[in-house]
């Protein structure tokens, strides 16, 4: 499609940052990316992503392709800290540009995120030439000091200027706080001044509603908090929609897209479809700069010409590829010395990164009285911002003990009370003194991260001073970082500091360096979400959840961002098992994103999505009634559905198929208790052979959650393990139980995943290991292979049919099958007998053979699995079978989050 064929209409600037930036809003918001300094390829992947939203999801008014109701639904996915309001931005711009009548942008719960918002829109995109006659603002510019005040001077809108701002072209552009008092004025505005006109004029009207962080707040279930809390979604709805009349726009012309951006949708997706703000039209995955891929093509990553310093530094970065540096370490188990080791690595870090600073730069001790002339000048001539996040508890009391201790022993032999929250320089010195092995290790990890960050990621190793400079590293920390370090408590309590403050800041005198140029923030939840935290290098993170909340969790990694100009400084202090956590939330993430992806490359509706979770946390507490459901079925699946006796005699080919090849009896040659086949079956041909059963009139259950699988596994369209799951197609009576196909699409998995370390997924070891960190080649050296065996008991001999081939008196077991062709029980007989067999399970070993096993009293990885056939008499005709499987351990798992109305 051309510029000139586009259903909004010509965009007059695309990736061209020249002329008068001004004449379209993107423009205006391009130059804006510009001078920030954005790589040419992230400023590429930006608008190409924008273009994706406005152009497949925003749909114009009045197109063929809208619903009944004139209201679409979606969301965009981000990661933490990624940029996502840059994505915001480019979206407005290009839909402004395009011809949107409305923009409504949902700018967070809390008033710092709401006002750090409509600050960055009158920066960086509200600045067209002639603004005042370009679009209606809400609330005006320069109106956020009436924070406190009345709420209708920041949304009000009388008739008149809605008939003029219609007849011009003039769009309205609201920036409005996630609060149920700011969203009834806004509601009020747009349905007592602006619809009545739109539906008196006629002419279609498109409100496109941006909610940012919309997995806070926007959740409509009884989970997502007090109901107070959830009146959130409704006056959301309440924006385009009338009570009187739900389920449609406020008028027959009106047109409305919701657009959910978040960097943890786990709750977006997994509330109830009916919801009226769920993502069921469609899904976009953002991009971020990194490792691997092409900025011209739809992938998670694209690499960028300035390398890893341009990066996106996420859980990629910190779990995986710096895995060994490592960036994130285990701290003091005494939470005191665990805090002020925190304290030394961020002091050290701060006095490298001063020490690379140009000359003439101000230091953190003298900037606090500089004053500079311009505002260029005091950017030019102050270091770069330096940052360590404290984060104890959620308790505020904690964060307020926390920075109290924090200056007591700072302050050293000077310790007492009236210390305004700031470092002391006697308690840093004596530590220099009397605990210098630990600031030297410290130094000497830093030197070694260094030279990892230059060997696996690329580039020459950054500058670390040596041990013989070590005098003059001491002396910068003491006289140029600690007298400018100051301790900041953030939290919702009265008595906390200010938001932060990183920007320069004009006063009376000229521009001063901002507050928080180098400070220690002791935090809790209010620092998890929105807030970013410049130039943090130390995070000392000690807080343990009892019950771990994925999504919730996730927005705490404020580590995350674009470190990469002082990766090699980063440091995360936290317990082994948080990190673990942190780990598996971030591949569950990634194995997330690669699926909405490949429904944007497939130009496919929002998809059945696996949001996953694990064995030990939650994907999120915002949708009650969640349960998980594994991928693993078990050590010892058993498939206890039969068929009736007339129809099972295809299954009985397909065993005596098998067993043709060559059996040998079990215990001995007389085949008492069964035969075992000669040859063992690779994990895909044991696959093939649970799907060449039959079971004439049963219902598959599991088609739509083992495409998803595909999904994770991404596999090529011609892959032969492609479709996994090849069960028959549907019939009105339902499977019970256990299923073959489901096995059979479990073993192709298995396989699948030894030729790659797709996110996402665990191994079933004890205990458990991430699939993304295996040794491929190992695992492959252990991949389990079947045996097949044929169990008999002591019924009258059979020898009809493809059975009675065998070289064996063959005899069905007398066991109790329930109506509908159940088998009663599952695994036999259990424990050794007299004749050595040491139980169904473990069928494959008798006399003095005994296997490997785990602690849980499963199959070792280094075991042969088994699939146990077990021919059962039948009163009204010929024996069935029924089917146990024995599992090694050491395949994969997962944990797919479900709610109630899922159907399994």
């Amino acid at each position: 499609m051309t510029a000139d064929q586009h259903p909004f209409g010509t965009s007059r600037v695309t990736r061209v940052v020249a002329g008068d930036a001004s004449v379209t809003w993107w423009g205006v918001y391009a130059q804006a990316l510009f001078d920030a300094g954005l790589p040419p390829e992230s400023r590429q992947a930006v608008e190409d992503d924008a273009d994706y939203i406005v152009e497949r999801c925003v749909l114009p008014a009045g197109d063929a392709r809208w619903p009944p109701s004139h209201e679409r639904r979606g969301a965009v996915m981000g990661a933490v800290q990624s940029g996502k309001t840059a994505s915001m931005m480019a979206v407005i711009a290009k839909a402004l540009d395009r011809g949107i009548d409305g923009v409504v942008v949902l700018a967070g719960t809390r008033t710092a995120l709401w006002l750090q918002t409509l600050a960055r829109i009158d920066e960086q995109l509200d600045r067209l030439t002639g603004a005042s006659t370009a679009r209606v603002r809400m609330p005006p510019p320069g109106q956020q000091e009436l924070v406190g005040g009345e709420l209708g001077s920041l949304y009000t809108l009388t008739g008149q200027q809605a008939r003029r701002a219609l007849d011009r072209g003039r769009p309205l552009l609201a920036v409005v706080m996630k609060n149920v008092s700011h969203l009834e004025r806004l509601s009020r505005t747009l349905h007592e001044t602006v619809y009545p006109v739109v539906a008196e004029r006629g002419q279609d009207f498109h409100l496109l509603v941006i909610d940012d962080e919309a997995d806070d707040s926007s959740i409509d279930d009884p989970a997502a908090g007090p109901a107070a809390v959830r009146q959130v979604p409704r006056r959301i709805l309440d924006l385009w929609e009338s009570r009187r009349a739900p389920g449609v726009t406020a008028v027959p012309n009106l047109y409305a897209t919701y657009i959910a951006y978040t960097a943890t949708p786990q709750a977006n997706f997994l509330q109830d479809p009916a919801n009226p703000l769920a993502p069921t039209d469609f899904v976009v995955a953002l991009r971020t700069p990194g490792p691997e891929g092409d900025v011209e093509e739809r992938s998670p990553s694209y690499r960028t010409a300035r390398g890893y310093r341009a990066w996106y530094t996420g859980g990629e970065v910190f779990y995986h590829r710096l895995h060994d540096a490592p960036l994130c370490v285990e701290p003091d188990p005494d939470p005191m010395e665990a805090l002020v080791d925190g304290v030394r690595a961020f002091l050290l870090a701060s006095a490298i990164r001063l020490m690379r600073c140009a000359e003439g730069t101000t230091t953190p001790a003298l900037a606090r009285a500089a004053r500079f002339e311009t505002k260029e000048e005091a950017k030019r001539r102050l270091p770069a911002v330096a940052s360590m996040l404290v984060h104890p508890s959620s308790a505020r009391d904690a964060h307020f003990n926390v920075a109290d201790a924090l200056v007591q022993w700072s302050h050293g032999s000077d310790a007492g009370d009236g210390h305004e929250r700031r470092l002391g320089m006697i308690g840093v010195s004596d530590d220099l003194r009397d605990n210098r092995g630990r600031w030297l290790s410290w130094l000497s990890a830093y030197r070694a991260t260094a030279g990892l960050c230059a060997s696996e990621l690329g580039g020459e190793a950054p500058w670390i001073p040596s041990g013989d400079d070590w005098a003059a590293v001491e002396r910068v920390i003491l006289e140029d970082v600690v007298p400018g370090t100051t301790i900041a408590v953030v939290n919702s309590d009265e008595r906390a500091d200010d938001r932060p403050e990183f920007d320069v800041q004009p006063d009376s005198d000229g521009w001063r360096a901002p507050r928080n140029l180098s400070t220690i923030f002791v935090s809790g939840n209010v620092m998890s979400r929105g807030l970013t935290l410049e130039g943090l290098t130390t995070t000392v993170f000690t807080r343990e959840a009892s019950d771990p909340m994925a999504d919730t969790q996730m927005q705490m990694q404020r580590w995350f961002g674009y470190r990469g100009p002082y990766l090699e400084l980063c440091r995360v202090l936290a317990p082994r098992s948080q990190l673990r956590l942190f780990a598996e939330y971030h591949d569950n993430d990634e194995a997330l994103r690669r699926q909405v992806i490949r429904a944007m490359a497939d130009n496919a509706a929002p998809p059945d999505l696996a949001v996953l979770q694990g064995l030990t946390h939650r994907a999120t507490g915002k949708v009650a009634g969640l349960r998980g459901r594994r991928l693993w079925p078990g050590p010892r699946p058993f498939v206890q559905q039969m068929n009736p006796p007339i129809e099972d005699a295809h299954n009985h080919a397909v065993v005596a198929g098998v067993l043709a090849a060559g059996v040998r009896g079990v215990p001995d040659d007389g085949a008492a208790r069964g035969v075992l086949a000669e040859e063992m079956l690779s994990l895909d041909d044991a696959a093939d052979l649970l799907d060449d059963l039959r079971y004439p009139g049963l219902q598959p259950t599991a088609v739509e959650r083992w495409a998803g699988v595909e999904h994770l596994l991404a596999l090529a369209e011609r892959d032969p393990r492609r479709p996994l799951y090849r069960g028959p197609a549907r019939q009105p009576k339902v499977w019970t139980g256990t299923s073959p196909y489901d096995l059979a699409a479990y073993f192709r998995t298995w396989a699948a995943l030894l030729e790659q370390q797709a996110p996402g997924f665990v191994t079933t070891d004890d205990p458990p290991l991430r699939w993304s960190l295996l040794d491929l080649e190992e695992r492959r050296r252990r991949t389990p292979r079947f045996r097949v065996a044929l169990r008999f008991g002591s019924g009258p001999a059979y020898d009809a049919g493809p059975l009675g081939s065998l070289p064996v008196q063959v005899r069905p077991m007398e066991r109790e099958v329930r109506e509908g062709d159940v088998l009663d029980a599952t695994w036999g007989s259990r424990g050794a007998s007299a004749d050595g067999i040491l139980g169904d399970e473990f069928f494959d070993y008798h006399g003095d053979e005994r296997p490997r096993l785990t602690r849980d009293g499963i199959r070792s990885s280094e075991c042969p699995g088994l699939l146990l056939f077990h021919l059962v008499a039948r009163r009204d005709g010929p024996p069935t079978l029924a089917l146990g499987v024995s599992i090694p351990a050491g395949g994969p798992d997962q944990v797919v989050a479900v709610g109630p109305r899922t159907r399994e």
